[in-house]
């Protein structure tokens, strides 16, 4: 009676166990059990990324800034009003005995100056705009980044919780062998140790997944422990564009790139600003005597000229100076185009070995490893296999589907930064996919 009792325990621990696996092979589309409001939008992280991030708003305020610096430019120095008092009485100062003469001062630049303030401060208002859609590329990274960080921490933990239960079961399994005298007691502690290696990596998953929450927060100008939803399914999308199509769009729209551009040509301005600074300004001074020798009493008109003699102690420095910028920024422009193609490359490259190795393991080796995990469950209940065979088909199966998840955000993540490199849209919203 007391056999026929041990043998019923292993069945049925057997049973539960090939339910077990059953159920977790048919899971084509594996999804945690959440609410549809809290599944995260992509798009609408970035909106929202867009609109409360505070950096953002930072440099788009140093743009708007540099904008209204620009009409300043155009405009002529600010005119000098003055009162002169003519023949004081000497010994005394009896200034209503003075004659007084009404002056107005206007300094006028030389032709040629204000157009070049002009072209400087427009080009500064470039450089602040290219540096705001470069925070905005960066920032929209790092949103990216973090979103299909939390996609493959919950791919993790989901593969981690099936593989506790089925460990649980595997164990109890074990221990009704182990009573009947069937398995052995190496095996039932391998498996044990086993359910405790996964148990913990769950609670560590777990935290590292609270720990990304707060940076993506952070990234939203949320408080840190606001919760945070989990993303939808991410499609294998191949790349559309080439490296050398994504350089040439580079070229055109990098904001890196276009703010070293403008920046170049800012200091190409300031050289030949500094170069006018050497042309003498004039002077204008309109001078009106007492009014009360008519309405419009006789009046005197004062033109100088500003020259600047000390040439070769400043104005010569100042020069060479400009110079040295103006040469520093077009070779700092041709070492950004470098780097530019660079990251472009490097990153397409690097996006389409992850791209064909999710594309392997959904394709092929993914369902290798379900023939493989059913083989081994079929010769475990029929008493041709170890706990271990399986285990390590189980465990195979596993490896495989993270190595599917690990290589599917690595493609994305590099396709992030390849538009971080090219300052274009390479992947418009997902549409949903399958996940294995």
């Amino acid at each position: 009676m007391q056999a026929t009792g041990v043998r019923s325990i292993v069945q049925r621990a057997l049973s539960i166990l090939s339910a077990t696996v059953l159920i977790w092979q048919a899971s084509a589309a594996p999804a945690l059990a959440v609410a549809e409001s809290t599944v995260l939008s992509l798009p609408e992280l970035l909106s929202e990324a867009r609109r409360a991030n505070p950096a953002l708003l930072e440099a788009r305020k140093r743009w708007e800034a540099a904008q209204q610096r620009v009409p300043l430019s155009k405009a002529l120095p600010a005119p000098t009003i003055g009162v002169e008092f003519e023949e004081i009485p000497r010994g005394g100062v009896k200034l209503n005995t003075a004659s007084i003469m009404y002056q107005l001062i206007q300094a006028l630049p030389f032709p040629g100056k204000l157009s070049a303030r002009h072209k400087v401060a427009v080009k500064e208002a470039q450089v602040a705009a290219m540096t705001f859609k470069r925070a905005e590329w960066d920032l929209m990274t790092d949103v990216k980044a973090v979103y299909y960080d939390l996609y493959l921490l919950d791919r993790e933990t989901e593969t981690q919780q099936e593989q506790v239960v089925w460990l649980e079961q595997a164990v109890n399994a074990a221990q009704a062998r182990y009573a009947t005298g069937a398995g052995s007691q190496p095996e039932l502690l391998k498996l044990q140790g086993e359910l405790l290696g996964a148990s913990n990596t769950l609670r560590t998953l777990s935290h590292r997944r609270q720990a990304m929450e707060a940076h993506l927060n952070h990234l939203l100008n949320r408080s840190a422990h606001e919760p945070v939803g989990h993303p939808g399914s991410i499609p294998l999308l191949s790349l559309a564009l080439t490296p050398d199509e994504l350089v040439l769009v580079a070229q055109e729209q990098q904001p890196e790139l276009l703010a070293v551009k403008f920046a170049s040509e800012r200091a190409d301005a300031s050289y030949r600003l500094a170069k006018r600074e050497l042309l003498p300004d004039l002077e204008t001074m309109f001078e009106l005597r007492d009014p009360a020798m008519g309405p419009v009493g006789p009046w005197d008109l004062t033109l100088a000229i500003a020259i600047p003699v000390w040439f070769w102690t400043k104005w010569r420095y100042g020069l060479k100076s400009a110079l040295y910028d103006k040469e520093s920024m077009e070779a700092a422009y041709a070492a950004m185009r470098n780097d530019v193609t660079r990251r472009v490359h490097e990153h397409w490259h690097e996006a389409l070995a992850s791209y064909t190795t999710a594309k392997l393991c959904q394709d092929g080796l993914i369902e290798l490893s379900r023939q493989a995990v059913k083989s081994a469950e079929a010769g475990y209940q029929s008493g041709r296999a170890s706990s271990a065979e399986l285990l390590d088909a189980l465990r195979g199966l596993s490896e495989q589907r993270r190595t599917y998840y690990q290589h599917l955000v690595m493609l994305e993540q590099h396709v992030g930064m390849l538009e971080q490199a090219g300052g274009w849209p390479v992947r418009s919203a997902h549409a949903g996919g399958a996940d294995q």
